[in-house]
């Protein structure tokens, strides 16, 4: 019995030694195969149907071998060999693995030999490429159920099969992109339910995701693994982001596909139900981190943001969130976030960004990250001139806040506004103490920082005049109000009053013809706090928008009259008009509002002049505000009428206006 046993061990041992001798023999005529290993000849051109014969048994010997190498002239898809296995493989949904070989009486060890036979074969056989990838859906499906991890039916097959697959996959994709049947076989890939949002989620495979996979890697020995499929995952999604074989002829395919990308989430729903943080999110997450990698991060990003419009909450957040980490020694990187969230704001098919979207970010805390590259970059050499390399700082900020200007009095971006003022305000006060009012032989004595400082003071106007117009005043006595003090007029519900009094007091000096009780085409030059759009709002939630602008709009309005009035009057006194003459225009679409003093017969002609001067109030200055609006206008115009005294005794009203404003 013993001897019997230690003949077997010494002639297993032969067995070994023999296939170690045969490895090493035929390891100069190995072709490589792309991930460090070789195919080796095995045998003569006789053996072929004989090899094709034992792995259609399972003939664990035999299938081995075939892993180990082929010999040259040896063909995967003329022996038959590609057509036995792919058949094996086409029942790892329905079958057990141990019910296979039972079936063909094989004693074949482990399916990831099949799986990388088929792998060897679109490395060596190019043609052969095609009708793998057509035949492999259940393989791609049972690959993409990184949940269960099945691979006939056992996990532990699925854990060593699934970097070969991915090799599979990235080979077939990236080393087809000159093939004639490269456009088929990528179609048929993401045609495979699932496996695009699994390569995303590979992609992001690790401890911080993904611990079960990794620990299960570990767990068989093949932990060294993890970083392959990751780095060929991301290789692949490369591809398809930059298109560069020109794979999308129609815009409209290229662009569904980066949608697609943009959204899957990075980790798997069944996994992780919870998960909100998409591919574009994913990549923002990485951009901390991956300094060798950052430009092609970027440039994968400006794809997904400007071209795909993949942008939400959690994008946002982690875009904002990097910018307000960045340090003085961080321009570049402070940079790359303005503009990407510059190229957020952008509007896609309207004239203006999305107010929802813009709301979000104000109260994430969007205007004091633009502070902070203002208070830190200011004297940087770069901060308003790049040498037209590349978009300055100065640039990128200026795009943002022109865009929160165009829908800063628009419902939820207001409200947001108001709800950041305070912290706004206490941002405002260090770079205008400290920083831009510097001494002037500084500046004399250093030409960039003196631009610089200019450019600053620029950007800080904006930011003051976004906070300006969406206050809330009353729209009498120019009161700032909280939200509780609010009261709003029972007719119209479009103008803001701190008090019953003065509520009276407006509607007695006009508001009566403004109201939407008794508005009528008769009193048009005189009305009062009432918008004057080309198309009426076409359905009930415009209106309800058109309705809240129109109310941001008249607590701003007797601001910004206040605010300018020595604008105002030194105009119109260069025009050598009486006041009552004159229409002031405030164009609230520019950031800070441009105000211009005209004379109404110039500004109105033929029959809209005549029914000006016949309705128009001589005791009172006309004003006009023109502001960005909803419901597909790029404009609006609102018309308030002021007291001339206001103007005349405008020291006296401004002062009260002033103390007014501290006592709040």
């Amino acid at each position: 019995m013993g001897a019997s046993s230690k003949k077997k061990g010494q002639q297993r041992k032969a067995a070994k030694k023999a296939l170690s001798a045969a490895a090493t023999a035929g390891s100069g005529s190995g072709v490589n195969s792309g991930d460090g290993s070789n195919l080796k000849v095995v045998g003569g051109n006789s053996n072929h149907s004989k090899i094709v014969a034992k792995v259609r048994r399972g003939n664990n010997y035999a299938t081995k071998r075939l892993n180990s190498g082929v010999e040259e002239g040896f063909s995967y898809e003329d022996s038959g060999v590609l057509s036995v296995v792919l058949e094996f493989l086409n029942r790892c949904e329905d079958e057990t693995f141990e019910g296979v070989m039972n079936n063909v009486g094989g004693d074949l060890k482990s399916p990831s030999l099949w799986v990388n036979i088929i792998k060897s074969a679109s490395f060596v056989e190019p043609s052969c490429r095609l009708q793998i990838v057509e035949n492999i859906g259940p393989l791609a499906r049972c690959m993409c159920d990184d949940v269960k991890r099945l691979f006939f039916k056992s996990n532990k097959h699925w854990v060593e099969s699934v970097r070969l697959f991915v090799h599979l996959v990235g080979n077939v994709m990236m080393e087809s992109k000159l093939n004639n049947f490269w456009e088929k076989i990528v179609d048929t890939l993401l045609q495979y339910e699932g496996l695009l949002s699994s390569i995303v989620q590979w992609s992001f495979l690790g401890e911080e995701y993904r611990p079960d996979i990794i620990k299960e890697l570990k767990y068989e020995g093949l932990a060294d693994d993890c970083i392959n499929i990751i780095s060929i995952s991301r290789s692949i999604l490369n591809l398809l982001v930059s298109d560069e074989t020109g794979l999308f002829q129609a815009e409209e395919s290229r662009i569904r596909l980066l949608k697609t990308l943009g959204t899957t989430p990075i980790i798997n729903k069944s996994y992780d139900p919870s998960c909100t943080v998409s591919y574009t999110a994913g990549l923002m997450r990485r951009l901390k981190t991956a300094a060798d990698q950052r430009d092609n991060i970027l440039q994968i990003l400006q794809c997904l943001i400007s071209e795909a419009d993949c942008v939400d909450k959690v994008v946002i957040f982690e875009l904002i969130y990097l910018g307000k980490k960045c340090t003085s020694n961080d321009y570049v990187t402070a940079l790359d976030v303005a503009a990407l969230f510059s190229r957020c704001m952008d509007p896609q098919d309207t004239d203006e960004p999305s107010a929802t979207r813009t709301a979000f970010a104000i109260r994430v805390g969007l205007i004091e990250m633009c502070l902070g590259f203002i208070k830190q970059f200011v004297e940087h050499k770069c901060f308003g001139d790049n040498n037209g390399c590349f978009p300055p700082m100065y640039t990128a900020v200026e795009r943002i806040l022109k865009n929160v200007s165009k829908v800063s009095l628009h419902k939820k971006p207001a409200r947001a506004i108001r709800s950041k003022k305070d912290t706004i305000e206490s941002k405002l006060l260090y770079p205008t103490t400290q920083r831009f009012y510097l001494n002037k032989r500084r500046e004399l004595e250093n030409k960039d920082i003196s631009n610089n400082i200019k450019r600053a003071r620029d950007l800080l106007d904006m930011v003051r005049s976004i906070l300006d117009i969406s206050g809330r005043f009353c729209c009498r006595c120019n009161k700032s109000l909280s939200k509780t003090e609010v009261m709003e007029c029972n007719g119209c519900h479009r103008m803001a009053y701190c008090s019953k009094s003065c509520q009276k007091e407006d509607w007695l000096n006009g508001h009566k013809l403004a109201c939407c009780c008794s508005y009528t085409e008769e009193v048009a030059g005189q009305f009062q706090g009432r918008v004057m759009p080309s198309t009426e709002p076409d359905n009930e939630r415009a209106a309800a928008k058109m309705k809240e602008l129109e109310k941001n709009m008249n607590m701003a309005q007797q601001k910004l009259f206040l605010d300018h009035s020595d604008t105002i009057l030194s105009q119109a006194k260069a025009l050598d008009l009486p006041l009552h003459d004159c229409v002031v225009e405030f164009d609230l679409c520019k950031c800070p509002p441009i105000i211009k003093v005209e004379d109404y017969r110039k500004g109105f002609t033929g029959e809209e002049r005549k029914g000006f001067e016949e309705t128009r109030s001589k005791e009172n200055i006309t004003c006009i505000y023109h502001s960005h609006i909803i419901n597909g206008e790029s404009d609006l115009c609102m018309q308030r009428l002021f007291p001339l005294e206001w103007l005349s005794k405008v020291t006296t009203v401004y002062t009260f206006h002033l103390s007014s404003m501290k006592k709040i």
